[in-house]
């Protein structure tokens, strides 16, 4: 499913995998625990290989788009 386009501009579909490493201490070939986008995946464990059945969609808003406001409602004081 494609990204919606949001008020301020367009969101970024990035894939996120459970990622096959070799562990340090034993030298058996593991799977991560956690999800990694490729980009971290590769900068925490160099070489490692994607599980495509792990695989997840996520669409992120655009990095120039401003935060939401922190406050909980409009008559917070």
């Amino acid at each position: 499913m494609p990204c919606e386009q949001t008020k301020l501009g367009m969101a970024t579909v990035i894939e996120y995998f459970n990622w096959w490493i070799v562990d340090d201490h034993t030298g058996r070939r593991c799977l991560t625990t956690f999800k990694l986008s490729r980009a971290d995946a590769q900068r925490a464990f160099p070489g490692a290989e994607p599980d495509p059945l792990t695989r997840e969609v996520r669409c992120v808003p655009d990095a120039r788009e401003a935060l939401a406001a922190s406050r909980p409602g409009p008559n917070w004081s």
